[in-house]
């Protein structure tokens, strides 16, 4: 089961919930951990989250969209660490210097993604399911859940940096013929409806489901 993540029971939600969108008052009643925090400080939070999910979009906006604390601002993604953009068109994510280098949760599933950015090393948990992924990037060895159901993906990274983090992983429907031996640290396995002829070694403590010897 994936582990919860919902952006709309986040800071922003609740300061928009419960804030006047002019003076953010009055904190304390979101969180006592915040009551001491300025406008600017509060903004800053806000401005590392973003969920744009189920909006028939092609490519990710360059602003802040309405409903957001930072509505009409530009959005920096190199300093978006929560990024939700579900349920859209997309064809590509931001990469290089100005990408999501600081994004930890990455929720991209049911998109028309045919890569990931190859800065995503500080990313912890990555729901990009049904896409079309032949690949991943060889930068997710901080990923500790990963959901990759229903893509096209042979084989996964593997070295020094390869998914030696990654706890949990889903992979159920791909193309896959074998698996990396970084996966030594997985304690729970999808594997359903792939070509894998064997299961290393390393994952014999391992929770899993799909494989059929």
């Amino acid at each position: 089961m994936k582990t919860s993540f919902m952006l709309g029971s986040d800071l922003n939600y609740y300061l928009l919930r419960f804030c006047s969108d002019e003076t953010l008052k009055p904190l304390v009643l979101v969180n006592k951990e915040f009551s001491s925090l300025s406008v600017s400080e509060v903004k800053e939070r806000a401005s590392k989250k973003l969920l744009v999910y189920g909006k028939n979009l092609t490519e990710l906006p360059k602003y802040y969209p309405k409903g957001h604390l930072c509505k009409g601002e530009e959005i920096d993604y190199s300093k978006i660490e929560q990024l939700d953009c579900s349920w859209n068109d997309l064809i590509s994510l931001p990469g290089g210097p100005t990408g999501l280098q600081n994004c930890r949760k990455l929720i991209c599933y049911d998109n028309q993604l045919t890569s990931l950015p190859d800065c995503l090393g500080t990313c912890e948990v990555l729901w990009c399911d049904n896409n079309q992924l032949t690949s991943l990037p060889d930068c997710l060895g901080n990923c500790r859940e990963l959901f990759c159901d229903n893509n096209r993906l042979t084989s996964f990274p593997d070295g020094p940096r390869g998914l030696k983090n990654c706890r949990e992983l889903h992979c159920n429907n791909n193309f896959l013929t074998s698996l990396p031996e970084s996966l030594r640290n997985c304690k729970k396995l999808y594997c359903f409806n792939n070509n894998l002829t064997s299961i290393p070694d390393c994952l014999k403590n391992c929770k899993i489901r799909g494989f059929i010897t």
